[in-house]
């Protein structure tokens, strides 16, 4: 039965949130932070924990919905809950206890010195979009801002508590960052939920890709790549930095190529599985060789 409850866990996504917490707590090294170890690991903890969270609980509240949908996409959960409804109490409870343990870590690392009351904030903030993503009362899936919630969390919360694990405050320099990568994140969530759009119909999602198509998803998420790059570029050439920005300028080429991809193949009428997938890895690849650099600057 533990087997069953594991695979509601969606191993893209925590490696993706280590990922882009890895950045953050790597942006602040290169800044002048110092690594600690513990420091880390505690504050990864809360990520983990929240993010967990979210995986247990969406999927018990899209529990009705996910009975209709017609077809698991490449990115899409194990229809566990469906095959086993005697589950679903017992993941509400996870979810809860999750989230509860993330907010937990966070006060103990507030009040023993391990990290600022930024990261208590923070992770108040992102566990209330992850909770009620799909919960009631808001259920913001349905509201028409769920990917504006993923980009929130995924862009912002995350990466920021690995920049406090290491720096300890937010800082003018960090914000350099925080557009673009709000804007990769808004550019995940897009492509994730594209290859759903025509099982979503059958929900009461109210997403881009079920109000405007999804051609449209795929041209959002090409301008979203180019904002990034533009942002960067701008960035480093008219902004001091203790990181070479054309370096990470170049890396945003990655994702503006995937994006520019994705949108012809959408055109040419390609299975939509195909330009999510390149999405989504140039996304991972770029935040891989950002912590490529960022560990070589901080090794060397």
């Amino acid at each position: 039965m533990i087997s069953q409850y594991l695979k509601i866990i969606r191993p893209h996504i925590v490696v993706g949130g280590l990922l882009a917490f890895s950045v953050g707590a790597l942006l602040g090294l290169a800044n002048g932070g110092v690594f600690n170890s513990g420091y880390f690991v505690v504050c990864y903890s809360t990520v983990f924990f929240g993010d967990l969270s979210t995986h247990f609980s969406n999927d018990y509240f899209d529990f009705k919905q996910d009975k209709a949908r017609c077809k698991k996409s490449l990115f899409s959960n194990h229809k566990v809950l469906i095959e086993n409804p005697e589950m679903l109490p017992s993941t509400r409870k996870i979810a809860v206890v999750l989230l509860v343990i993330s907010l937990l870590i966070s006060a103990f690392a507030v009040i023993f010195k391990f990290a600022p009351l930024m990261l208590l904030l923070i992770m108040i903030g992102a566990n209330f979009l992850g909770w009620f993503y799909s919960s009631p009362p808001f259920r913001l899936v349905s509201k028409g801002v769920g990917e504006v919630a993923i980009s929130l969390a995924v862009g912002f919360a995350i990466p920021s508590a690995g920049y406090l694990s290491s720096k300890g405050s937010l800082d003018s320099w960090y914000g350099l960052f925080v557009v673009p990568f709000m804007l990769y994140a808004l550019m995940l969530a897009l492509s994730l939920e594209a290859p759903d759009i025509e099982c979503d119909r059958l929900s009461d999602k109210k997403t881009l890709g079920l109000t405007k198509g999804v051609k449209v998803v795929f041209i959002v998420a090409f301008c979203l790549s180019f904002a990034a790059f533009l942002v960067f570029l701008f960035s480093a050439l008219q902004m001091a930095s203790p990181v070479n920005l054309f370096i990470i300028t170049g890396f945003s080429t990655i994702p503006l190529v995937g994006g520019l991809l994705g949108l012809l193949k959408i055109y040419k009428g390609k299975n939509v599985q195909i330009p999510s997938a390149l999405n989504v890895v140039s996304l991972f690849i770029i935040n891989l060789l950002i912590i490529g650099y960022l560990t070589a600057i901080f090794w060397l």
